[in-house]
């Protein structure tokens, strides 16, 4: 295993347990109309792992940069139903087998691929070493909210 799919295995067998261990009243409770239940942060977090799974493996297959769309995080969680159209186990699996899947891909990249570039949605340009961080940071950055601020530093830990 290299570094980023470690680094990613080690955050979804953590926040795996930390999820299921959260009240099923606490996971769904929304804040307002307007904001994100635990559950729908969540399945925000699979929109991005299916979205960054295509951007990884499409990266990976080209020898040319990669144009990449954005897409509408709040059409997608409202698209996808994940407040009401699942559990909370349900969603969690789901998580869990989509960052499995990228695991997986990362495990197959190289030091080459990690130098390849892509255009981000914005018009920049980016290497597939960024992504990936970036992909990593966006899921810490989810699990601080889900979790509070000092989940990501005990994944980190290990503890």
């Amino acid at each position: 295993m290299n570094h980023y799919s470690q680094t990613l295995n080690r955050l979804v067998g953590y926040f795996e347990s930390e999820l299921k261990a959260v009240p099923e009243e606490v996971f769904r409770h929304k804040q307002g109309p307007a904001k994100w239940s635990k559950q729908e942060i969540v399945g925000h977090l699979c929109d991005s792992a299916a979205n960054n799974h295509l951007r990884f493996v499409q990266i990976k297959l080209s020898a040319h940069p990669v144009s990449l769309e954005g897409y509408d995080q709040d059409r997608w969680v409202d698209l996808h139903g994940y407040q009401e159209q699942y559990n909370q186990a349900d969603i969690i699996t789901l998580w869990v087998m989509l960052n499995r899947q990228i695991v997986h891909v990362l495990e197959s990249l190289t030091a080459d691929d990690y130098g390849k570039t892509c255009i981000l949605p914005g018009g920049g340009e980016a290497t597939l070493d960024w992504l990936v961080n970036d992909y990593l940071e966006h899921m810490r950055h989810h699990f601080r909210q889900i979790l509070g601020p000092e989940s990501v530093e005990r994944a980190e830990a290990g503890t």
